[in-house]
């Protein structure tokens, strides 16, 4: 008997062993570069780039999306790109990795944010 494990709407079966290919996760990192790169934009253009970030996490999924599709396997809806931090916790619990990669990101988030507000002349 399998066993599954329930995280939202995302049902991971915790027996599936997960292609080597994700095991570098890069995806993971591609989702903190796009964090880090709008929020320093954002400090030096002084706009908000909040709908380009969402369109880029939105493509982003869409094709690692495409690509769990040919390993077999089901990744979280690509609407969880609206709340970011929810969607990289649910994604590593499919693919059983160390949540590190939502802890950055919600460092870099905080921490950035903080540092770009004190160095801002305004």
């Amino acid at each position: 008997m399998e066993s599954e494990v329930k995280s939202g709407n995302v049902v991971a079966n915790v027996n599936y062993k997960i292609p080597e290919s994700w095991k570098q996760d890069k995806y993971s990192w591609i989702y903190l570069g796009v964090l880090v790169i709008a929020i320093i934009a954002e400090s030096f253009i002084n706009a908000n780039l909040g709908k380009l970030v969402l369109i880029a996490n939105f493509a982003i999924m869409r094709s690692e999306e495409k690509l769990a599709a040919k390993d077999s396997m089901s990744l979280p809806s690509k609407w969880w790109c609206l709340i970011m931090p929810v969607y990289l916790w649910l994604r590593l619990t499919v693919l059983k990795q160390p949540r590190i990669h939502f802890w950055l990101w919600i460092g870099v988030l905080i921490g950035l944010s903080i540092i770009l507000t004190c160095l801002s002349p305004e």
